[in-house]
């Protein structure tokens, strides 16, 4: 799901490349088993020069080992390997590589599928057909520390907090002045630092209260706190 954020975040940092103001690229693993999708995907990320494609994998036997050689900062992972299931090995990523950003890219679209991606994490889930331009600005969005869902990915996720009992009762939650304002810059893709910039306020003091906010929703990351929130009628998603 592309937002204008991430659009704008990918117009600015061009500007900035281009002015010699923004030189560490994008460092990028493509995992998927079919050469064709790999070969494809690198062709679509050659058109941003701020993206740079450190490795491509059929499978994650090493991908530990390339995360920590190549000191990459996102992974492009399909869910459906030909000897792992994509969800273990985002489980693994999450224990193992904490620290780099994950967007699922597959043909998969069920429900069951992207809720368990969703609790493991994941910074952003698309869906192999998405175009260029709706690629090359998740990556730049998640780099910066946002999500990127597309908009049938996020319907179904939402679809799954419809169904599936309350764990929380909004006349019990109860949200600060400053975590609202937190959470609807959230709701529209603003990172840590973006939303300190936007409020005033420190990106240590953002962390605190983003912190606070998935407590009380009792979410495990930022994605299912908005999908959360919006569901409770907390906060609208345009």
């Amino acid at each position: 799901m592309r937002t204008s954020t991430a659009d704008h975040a990918r117009d600015q940092h061009s500007q900035d490349w281009r002015r010699g103001e923004h030189r560490v690229a994008i460092k990028t693993v493509i995992v998927d088993d079919h050469p064709v999708v790999r070969f494809g995907v690198k062709q679509m990320l050659s058109g941003d020069e701020q993206i740079e494609v450190v490795a491509e994998m059929a499978d994650v036997d090493n991908l530990i080992e390339v995360l920590r050689e190549t000191g990459a900062d996102i992974v492009l992972l399909d869910l459906e390997l030909e000897n792992t299931h994509g969800v273990d090995a985002l489980r693994v990523l999450r224990e193992s590589a904490p620290d780099v950003r994950v967007i699922i890219y597959t043909s998969h679209d069920e429900e069951d599928r992207i809720v368990q991606a969703a609790e493991l994490g994941v910074d952003g889930y698309l869906l192999k057909g998405c175009g260029q331009r709706e690629l090359l600005s998740a990556i730049h969005s998640v780099h910066d520390g946002g999500t990127a869902l597309e908009s049938s990915v996020a319907s179904k996720l939402m679809k799954h907090m419809n169904k599936r009992s309350s764990r929380n009762d909004i006349d019990t939650i109860r949200f600060s002045k400053r975590e609202m304002q937190v959470l609807e810059l959230m709701a529209v893709g603003k990172t840590n630092r973006e939303v300190g910039e936007t409020l005033f306020i420190s990106e240590s003091t953002v962390k605190f209260h983003v912190h606070a906010i998935l407590s009380k929703l009792d979410a495990s990351n930022r994605t299912e706190a908005v999908s959360i929130a919006a569901h409770l009628g907390i906060i609208e998603l345009n």
